[in-house]
């Protein structure tokens, strides 16, 4: 199995000059101690935090505002990132390495690419699959303090970004969905855009048909067959070319119209974008003191300086600029209009000197019964031209829905009835057997099929419920070993003695960490000292942290010396480029 090893973990605090470095060089490490508030779980959140995870971390160490570097190997290939408040750098040791602004976007593609991770996520906005953050990749492999005890799959903060990822990324990571399955997916997504945009025209289509209808006469006809006859006759040899004509203008009235009504609605997005902008800026001047301003869904933190502020009226005024723009192009199809609707004009007035030719007799009720039928059936050709527009984007729709259900048809078959029984059956006997294990038979799985079934997990006592859900959370990663879904990352747990276990129920869950999670697995275990611990300390990487906590004064020169190294080389690197 591939995997993801941590080797030395390196944290810096400019502010109070302190810092410090751990070493991470054996599959077992315990961070212990004699205390609770000694920072076990900071330095295990720190870990993560380096590769550009939320975890939940207090206000007192966020005071310190941590710089770290992290040095990790990808099948025995080293790697490094190097974090601060504004940016991460990822590379290669010896190799290239290349600064990100944002944790989402390019630096979570790099990332992902590396640890084959090749789950896709819609985002809220458009529906666009994109590569989620790094939370996402580590979640089945970090059991938190506080929330994952009591809540699978919740590990992290700004989670929130996609809708109902859970069951997508549980299957995904179990082998429910193969890499394959998001290709097709996103397929499937181009063909919806398809219909959408299809959707959209034939929208405009049938708004230019309205348009052309009300702006015509309205003038009941009603004509016997003979009548009919003998004025169709005299329309079809002596105005021919003046119906054709006529046709033309409606054509052309619909395609301006149409122009219109698109460049009024771009129009509004970018005096209601201009006036969002302006808001922006006064809210980043009013309401943000500081310089830099939060996410409350990625966790990303934005520039708030001054030039920034800048660029946020810069960006106004150039939509300002383009919304005028657009209103000249607005009021020069509506001069076009206007040159049509004379056209318009001069075709009645035409048609009305050639029903004075065919109508001798000035019989006025004949005569507007001449120019109803043509103006009648001009606006009927003009509206089957357009119809035949409206029938062919539907035909869109209906090719794209037919290539939509052959997507998922191979979507389906990505996966055989038999596959899913068999991978359902293979978590159910890790599941039972490590339920057994942990001595919490008490908790009922009566209604428990697969693993994104985990709110099922029903019964037993407190210690007994926490057991549970350890038996679950091993069951997932045996099954992500077998599935080889990606490459996989240390298996990081913090504090398992939950709801005072007792002494030989918490030297079971000891021994099965140490014998059941798969020997790929590199294990950083958080713990209190315990006599319990003795087995688990025998051959691991012990970290004890006292009451100096985390950071202390006499390594930050060396260290602060190797980050700023770092962050020359990746400068001179983009220089270079």
């Amino acid at each position: 199995m591939r995997n993801l090893t941590f080797q030395r973990l390196v944290l810096i605090s400019d502010s109070k000059k302190l810092a410090n470095q751990f070493m991470f060089p054996k599959r077992l490490n315990l961070i212990t101690g004699k205390d609770n508030s000694i920072g076990k779980s900071t330095l295990a959140k720190s870990l993560l935090w380096s590769l550009g995870c939320d975890p939940v971390i207090d206000e007192e160490w966020k005071s310190n505002d941590i710089k770290s570097i992290l040095y990790f190997t990808i099948n025995d290939k080293e790697y490094f990132t190097c974090r601060g408040s504004h940016s991460i750098i990822l590379g290669a040791v010896g190799g290239e390495a290349r600064r990100y602004t944002y944790i989402t976007g390019d630096f979570s593609k790099h990332l992902s690419d590396l640890v084959k991770f090749k789950m896709k996520l819609p985002n809220r906005s458009d529906g666009n699959l994109e590569t989620p953050p790094p939370a996402y990749y580590f979640l089945p492999f970090y059991i938190d303090q506080i929330k994952s005890w009591s809540s699978p799959w919740n590990s992290f903060e700004n989670l929130g970004q996609y809708a109902n990822w859970k069951n997508s990324l549980i299957k995904y990571f179990t082998g429910y969905l193969k890499p394959e399955h998001f290709d097709i997916e996103e397929n499937i997504h181009d063909y919806n855009e398809v219909k959408k945009k299809s959707a959209e025209k034939i929208d405009k289509f049938q708004s230019a048909v309205e348009v052309i209808v009300d702006n015509s006469a309205d003038f009941p006809l009603s004509l016997n067959t003979e009548e009919f006859s003998r004025i169709q006759e005299e329309i079809n040899t002596e105005l021919h070319e003046l119906i054709d004509y006529q046709t033309r203008l409606y054509d052309a009235q619909a395609t301006i119209n149409s122009s219109i009504y698109d460049l009024e609605r771009q129009y509004e997005l970018a005096i209601s974008s201009a006036n969002e902008l302006e808001e922006d800026y006064k809210f980043a001047v009013e309401s943000i003191p500081t310089d830099n301003l939060e996410c409350p869904l990625c966790g990303t933190l934005h520039d708030n300086s001054l030039p920034n502020r800048a660029l946020l009226l810069s960006e106004k005024n150039s939509l300002l600029d383009e919304a005028n723009s657009i209103a000249s192009k607005i009021a020069e199809l509506k001069l076009s209009l206007t040159d049509l609707n004379k056209d318009a004009q001069f075709a009645t007035n035409e048609i009305e000197r050639i029903n004075k030719k065919y109508i001798i007799d000035n019989n006025a009720s004949e005569r507007d019964l001449i120019a109803q039928v043509i103006d009648t059936i001009s606006i009927e050709n003009v509206s089957k031209n357009i119809q035949v527009k409206i029938d062919n984007e539907d035909l869109k729709i209906s090719k794209a829905n037919s290539s939509i259900t052959e997507l998922k048809k191979d979507q389906r078959e990505l996966l055989s009835t038999k596959d899913k029984e068999e991978l359902n059956s293979s978590f159910m006997s890790k599941l039972l057997e490590n339920i057994e294990t942990l001595g919490s038979t008490g908790i009922n799985l009566s209604k428990v099929k697969s693993p994104t079934d985990y709110k099922r997990l029903l019964g037993g006592g407190a210690a007994e419920a926490a057991r549970g859900l350890l038996a679950y959370q091993l069951s997932v990663l045996q099954q992500i070993h077998g599935a080889k879904t990606c490459i996989v990352p240390p298996f990081i747990i913090d504090t398992p003695n939950q709801q005072e276990q007792a002494g030989h129920r918490y030297e079971a869950i000891l021994k099965v960490l140490m014998h059941n999670v798969p020997q790929d697995f590199q294990i950083i275990l958080c713990a209190m000292e315990n006599d319990a611990l003795n087995e688990f300390k025998y051959g691991a990487n012990v970290i004890e942290l006292n009451s100096d906590k985390l950071l202390n004064a006499s390594q930050y020169d060396s260290l602060r010396s190797e980050y700023k190294a770092i962050q020359l080389t990746v400068n001179n690197q983009s220089e270079d480029d």
